[in-house]
């Protein structure tokens, strides 16, 4: 549908250059007249949008909400895993926040009735996360939408575990944790990656016996992986799905390759709506 693609854009761009721009005092300026919070900000936002009809609001707005910041510092990987600022060569590992009324993707898309629904959401004060930044430029974090699209892939997890991807180690944490999971190898070529996580995070770790990382490049392991040493693997070597979708591809002829392992793509249901 010609709609999703238009109304897709629209958020895109909000999302990259104005995701800031409701504040609480606009929020504030509806609701003193008896409107929700929730519909203020449905309102605002399509405004933004320059969306007009009520009928595209209600569809493509459905999934908007305010998040509930206990549900994700009640997470293990936000309790365990406290770390002071670092800096390691042009990296830094730091917080970072979303701002209050602050717009953001939360979870993966939704389909229903061949409409493409984004899952997005706003905190109503600050937000902290662990980030990493490559020279000031955001490179690695772990948000709500980083823990709701891995809630899958850490649910099908079992036995000896592999993943293409370390970033911040959230999966390699969550999997490890699971008592159903041997054994998490991690393949990641970026050795700066593998040395602020062996240096930062993985002390933190309560299984960090279970994980292994291997410093290649994602596709030349593949061609050789030993298939007997695995039974379940999750890929997460992309930035988001257009990326993702390219990924994807290429990794798909080694499904039928290597058939005893089960294999898991992160925001698939997204990757799916592009091919």
């Amino acid at each position: 549908m010609d709609i999703n693609n238009e109304v897709l854009y629209r958020l895109s761009k909000y999302l990259n250059d104005y995701a800031t721009s409701i504040s609480k005092e606009q929020i504030e300026s509806i609701t003193s007249i008896g409107v929700s919070e929730n519909e203020a900000y449905k309102l605002l936002l399509a405004s933004y949008l320059n969306i007009e009809d009520r009928k595209i609001i209600d569809i493509y707005f459905k999934n908007l909400k305010s998040l509930d910041e206990k549900e994700y510092i009640d997470n293990p990987y936000y309790k365990d895993i406290i770390v002071k600022n670092k800096k390691y060569k042009s990296w830094e590992i730091k917080k970072s926040k979303y701002k209050p009324y602050e717009l953001f993707v939360y979870d993966d898309f939704v389909y229903e009735n061949n409409y493409v629904i984004p899952c997005i959401g706003y905190f109503n004060k600050s937000f902290y996360y662990l980030a990493v930044y490559d020279n000031d430029r955001l490179w690695m974090s772990i948000t709500p939408n980083e823990i709701n699209t891995m809630k899958e892939p850490i649910n099908n997890a079992k036995g000896n575990v592999i993943t293409f991807g370390l970033g911040l180690g959230y999966y390699a944490y969550m999997v490890s944790n699971k008592e159903n999971v041997n054994s998490v190898t991690i393949i990641e070529k970026d050795e700066n990656v593998i040395n602020l996580f062996k240096n930062v995070i993985l002390p933190k770790l309560k299984n960090k016996d279970k994980i292994k990382i291997i410093n290649i490049d994602a596709y030349e392991y593949l061609e050789k992986m030993d298939e007997s040493l695995y039974d379940y693997c999750f890929v997460d070597i992309y930035h988001d799905a257009s990326d993702g979708l390219e990924t994807y591809k290429r990794f798909k002829p080694y499904e039928e390759k290597y058939k005893a392992i089960t294999f898991d793509y992160w925001i698939y249901k997204t990757i799916k709506y592009y091919l």
